[in-house]
């Protein structure tokens, strides 16, 4: 990547973190958003806890879950208006890297400033 511009470094980073896995969705959580007349909402969380639990400690990664919370289009039928899926994403060090190249440029030393 040493040869290419920033902004074709640039679209590959972005082509790179865009690339998901297929979801894994939450077994065990249904979400509802209630709202209320004075424009407030909640979010009800029913959870099943034996189906929680057990997927919790299949994806337990050093003691960590990280889980994604979607509104959905259309409520179903039965008021469900939320679901959650599995964040899957871990930083790659090589593009975080590129990442840290591209954010931070070159930085000159206090000496070397023309002022």
């Amino acid at each position: 990547m040493e040869n290419l511009k920033n902004s074709e470094k640039n679209k590959i980073l972005i082509k790179t973190i865009n690339k998901m896995s297929e979801k894994q969705y939450v077994n065990g959580i249904i979400i509802k958003e209630k709202t209320f007349d004075n424009g407030g909402t909640q979010l009800k969380l029913s959870i099943k806890v034996d189906d929680l639990i057990n997927q919790l400690k299949e994806l337990d990664d050093n003691g960590w879950v990280n889980l994604i919370v979607v509104r959905r289009k259309e409520p179903s039928d039965t008021g469900i208006t939320h679901y959650s899926y599995v964040d899957t994403w871990k930083p790659n060090k090589s593009l975080k890297d590129e990442v840290a190249k591209i954010a931070n440029p070159i930085k000159q030393d206090a000496d070397d400033l023309p002022f």
